[in-house]
């Protein structure tokens, strides 16, 4: 077994300045846009039969059994190892297993890259929401989505997006901090508006009374358990590594068991009361349009739309169109969506900066790279829905696969002992991280993860015979592709992912971050060769003395 690191051995480095901004960063990285539009959806297409309690039952099983699990773990390797994701595995398990921290860092930027597309959208209806009068029909609001994706500013937006989220990382923490703070802060009371608002329309309880009507015999679909536990996934976070790059910035005083257990439920808590907000708005509007039965406003829910785009921004313009100071709620909605992306793609942005700091990068050239890099791949999405259908079809399973990796690093290292020696006897003033967790991680976990990826595997076998096998733009047989390249790419790489000691020259940092595959001898630390130089020197000038010395006295003696 790897000999685990000293923590305190490790350089200092900025952290955050209380346990305030700690709570509100983490929340900022797990609260997003899929919170509010993704999970009504979600829990739309368990309600069509009676409701969507058991979809709720579920979902809040998983909160408890995967998601906070995973986000504990993160904490602790972060906040122990202050490394990126790729160097956390290499130093507690070994340079081998570098591999998989750099797929999950690539799996990171590659839902980063669309990610920041969807962030232009709401950004882009926010201001259109307070220019221009809202859609009518359906007909007018689909006539508004196709000029948007027929013109240039899906790219310019996702350039924004990109470049807003660069700008809060520039400094490290000390921006990251204030920044998500102040977004946090708006877009809870935002949240918290629009909920008062939408409980008290008429006919609003119809909709919350669907939420909480429970269909028990959807307890044995599998596509319950799957959209379950890959919106849990989705909605906290966990398992991509962001909570392991902000961990790096707590102290031992900053309560990693607190933040582990409260982030996610606080999360889980929002993603409710959006879905409530939702249900409401869209029962009430539509009841008040005669629509008597409740298979309606689920239907038009259930309705994903162009990029599972159709409730957002087709029909909620709509719906705040038919109710008084509908423009204002519309303008405050995607301001919502705007805060909420725009926080957890920061998240995303800081954990490949940190990534490339390890491997010799400063912070600014790392984020520029990351930022263009980040935008170039984008522009596919942004140009082509298909592409970002994709992506998000292939990069939201493979979330999962992060969790499992993450849970493979503790079963090497020895639950007992990471729980003891990563949490309660290393944290200060923290809560102690119960046995249970040992118990869910040994074994519940892994059955989750692979179980789940399994039966979901066997389920797009057997359901779709004739396509799963073909590349087409969501199918089975593309996901793992692309799951496959990534690997292979980050297997084949692994060899040459050496991090840089402190003080390496610039120019070999620059060499190291162009080319993995320019081999050159490791360079010695700043001062090694002035001081072998200097004692070169010394021992030169000693044998020029000692030999002089010597002429002298035989011409004396001569």
């Amino acid at each position: 077994m790897t000999r685990l690191p000293d923590p305190l051995s490790s350089p200092p480095q900025a952290t955050f300045s209380s346990s305030v901004g700690v709570l509100f960063t983490a929340l900022g990285s797990a609260v997003g846009t899929g919170n509010i539009w993704r999970f009504s959806r979600i829990m739309a297409r368990h309600a069509d039969e009676g409701g969507a309690l058991a979809f709720i039952i579920a979902w809040v099983l998983f909160l408890f059994l995967w998601s906070i699990p995973i986000i504990l773990l993160e904490y602790g390797v972060g906040r122990f190892t202050r490394k990126s994701v790729v160097e956390s595995f290499g130093t507690l398990l070994g340079p081998t297993y570098r591999f998989m921290g750099a797929f999950m860092a690539l799996v990171s930027f590659l839902i980063a890259s669309y990610y920041s597309v969807v962030l232009g959208w709401c950004a882009y209806y926010f201001v259109i929401s307070c220019a221009h009068p809202l859609p009518g029909s359906l007909v007018e609001s689909t006539a508004d989505w196709e000029q948007l994706q027929s013109s240039v500013w899906p790219v310019v937006c996702h350039f924004l997006a990109v470049t807003a989220s660069a700008l809060s990382v520039c400094r490290g923490v000390s921006t990251i901090e204030p920044v998500v703070c102040v977004s946090i802060t708006a877009l809870l009371i935002i949240v918290v508006f629009c909920f008062y608002w939408a409980i008290f329309l008429p006919h609003a309880s119809r909709g919350i009374v669907h939420i909480f009507t429970p269909n028990w015999a959807s307890f044995m679909s599998s596509s319950l358990w799957l959209d379950a536990l890959s919106q849990n996934a989705w909605d906290t976070g966990g398992g991509l590594g962001t909570f392991l790059t902000y961990a790096t910035y707590m102290k031992r005083s900053h309560g990693a068991v607190k933040m582990g257990v409260l982030v996610p439920m606080i999360n889980n808590l929002v993603s409710l009361v959006c879905g409530i907000m939702v249900f409401s708005n869209v029962f009430s509007v539509l009841s008040q349009h005669h629509y008597d039965n409740a298979a309606s406003p689920v239907d038009l829910l259930k309705q994903s739309g162009p990029a599972s785009t159709g409730i957002t921004f087709l029909w909620m313009p709509i719906l705040f169109n038919g109710i008084y100071g509908g423009r204002f709620l519309a303008a405050i909605f995607f301001l919502c969506l705007t805060l909420a992306g725009l926080s957890s793609l920061i998240s995303f942005v800081e954990q490949l900066v940190h990534t490339l700091m390890d491997f010799g990068l400063q912070r600014i050239p790392a984020t520029i790279l990351v930022s263009i890099t980040m935008f170039l791949v984008g522009v596919a999405s942004a140009l082509d829905l298909d592409v970002l259908v994709n992506q998000d079809s292939v990069w939201g399973y493979a979330m999962i696969l992060c969790g499992c990796l993450l849970v493979f690093l503790v079963l090497r290292l020895n639950p007992f002992k990471f729980r003891r020696q990563f949490f309660n006897d290393y944290g200060v003033g923290d809560w102690s991280l119960p046995l249970v967790w040992v118990f869910i991680i040994m074994l519940i976990a892994p059955i989750e993860g692979v179980g789940m990826i399994m039966w979901w595997i066997v389920e797009e076998v057997y359901t779709k015979p004739g396509t799963w096998w073909q590349l087409t733009r969501d199918s089975l047989a593309m996901v793992l592709t692309q799951w496959s390249v990534v690997a292979l790419v980050v297997l084949a790489l692994n060899r040459f992912m050496k991090p840089l000691s402190i003080g390496t020259p610039r120019n070999v940092r620059l060499r190291r971050l162009i080319g993995f595959f320019i081999r050159y001898k490791e360079p010695v630390r700043h001062g090694e060769e002035e001081r072998k130089e200097g004692k070169v020197e010394e021992e030169e000038e000693e044998r020029k003395e000692g030999k002089v010395e010597e002429e002298e006295e035989e011409r004396k003696e001569g």
